[in-house]
């Protein structure tokens, strides 16, 4: 859905809760991406009404929330998050409100959010109620808090590292304010769950300034808290270069090996976790100078080019090892072998054919076919597989024993 629509359909729902006797706004990232002409993909909106009183003005709601006064409207079949002006006790965790309180007033529940840029409200006639001067620091595209930097970050340690993250997406500078309460405060990071605060990297590498980003992470001391990252020497840190969180802690490990055994403390994924595993193994094929079509084979495409992306950015490898890196790529369409199961052999017939036990043996004798067929060295055919193992192996009793090859 393109973004006119998004908010003319969220129109719909602040319309109903007009016609009713109610306020509501659209608020937040969408008002902030909407004044700076970004792309809009989600749009959430804010109101008076109560939770139970949205739940009853609208045919199709989802309970998400309803204790901190959010609830998911359907709107021709769209999803938006609602949620009731609210205002927040005290922070004692430094994590999360003890507290949630409704409010009537806009201006209070504006009050209590992180930035600036993000605590202005829009009317459905696309009309900014901006009463804490965001749009004055989206056009000196500045980073601030909502009143006094260090009340915010005390309350919520993980908004330090997202005003770092915003420096980034949006290519911000960061208040001096915010600068000096981060310094200060930087120590309350380790109550934030890990897991809140690798999604903030990740966004971060998604951005267009990582490099400012990386150097106030640096300069204001997040980097002695950040899980992984507090292992790695500042400058060694400042001076690498990445497109994503997984290239980051690949180009780390790469130098350091023994920052692998941190590795989990960020929480990635399973796929994140095999990426970063994978790119070291190319990493590694490289410096080895293993033939181009084995390592075309061994690893996906996508793993390749991010591989190229971590050599040229940090300047990691000779420029013998990044042609044959590019070789690789270009050897990946024409390779003979896609997987093994294109073997014209499998275990049986392999067993089969040389009157053998099943065992050890057998894996690493699919392996040696499998590359001599990737390098050309032997026809995809069965009869001549077993040919050329029968040459390679001797057959003991049914155990079969490598002569050479291997």
């Amino acid at each position: 859905m393109t973004e006119q629509n998004l908010f003319k359909t969220g129109a719909k729902i602040i319309e109903r809760f007009e016609e009713n006797n109610y306020e509501g706004y659209f608020v937040g990232g969408a008002v902030r991406d909407f004044t700076l002409g970004r792309d809009v993909s989600d749009v959430d909106i804010t109101t008076n009404a109560l939770p139970d009183e949205i739940e009853n003005l609208f045919e199709k709601t989802i309970d998400v929330g309803k204790e901190h006064g959010t609830i998911i409207v359907l709107m021709d079949d769209i999803p938006f998050e609602v949620t009731t002006y609210r205002v927040e006790g005290e922070y004692t965790d430094h994590r999360r409100p003890d507290n949630v309180y409704f409010t009537q007033h806009l201006t209070e529940d504006l009050s209590r959010r992180d930035f600036t840029i993000n605590a202005m409200a829009m009317t459905s006639a696309m009309e900014l109620y901006d009463p804490h001067n965001g749009i004055k620091d989206l056009n000196n595209k500045l980073i601030n808090t909502v009143g006094i930097a260090k009340e915010r970050f005390d309350e919520d340690a993980l908004r330090m590292l997202r005003a770092v993250r915003f420096m980034s997406q949006l290519d911000f500078e960061l208040s001096l304010d915010a600068q000096k309460a981060i310094k200060e405060h930087a120590a309350a990071l380790d109550y934030v769950a890990v897991e809140r605060i690798t999604a903030e990297l990740e966004k971060l590498y998604r951005g267009i300034n990582v490099k400012s980003a990386k150097e106030m992470i640096a300069q204001t001391g997040l980097l002695k808290y950040m899980p992984f990252f507090k292992h790695i020497d500042r400058d060694r840190y400042v001076n690498s270069a990445a497109e994503s969180l997984g290239q980051e802690a690949a180009v780390h490990i790469y130098k350091d090996s023994g920052l692998k055994e941190h590795l989990s403390k960020l929480k990635l994924s399973n796929r994140q976790k095999a990426e970063i595993k994978a790119s070291l193994q190319v990493i590694g094929a490289l410096t080895e100078q293993t033939n181009e079509k084995l390592i075309a084979y061994r690893f996906e495409t996508d793993i390749l080019n991010s591989v190229n992306d971590i050599i040229r950015l940090n300047e990691l490898l000779d420029t013998e090892h990044i042609e044959l890196l590019e070789k690789a790529v270009s050897a990946q369409p024409d390779l003979i072998l896609k997987n093994r199961s294109d073997l014209d052999i499998n275990g049986n017939s392999l067993m089969s054919g040389l009157n053998a036990r099943g065992g050890p043996w057998l894996r690493e004798c699919l392996d040696m076919i499998e590359q001599e067929v990737l390098l050309g060295n032997l026809i995809n055919n069965e009869a001549e597989i077993i040919n050329w193992v029968k040459s390679h192996v001797k057959n003991e009793d049914g155990n079969i024993v490598f002569t050479d090859g291997r």
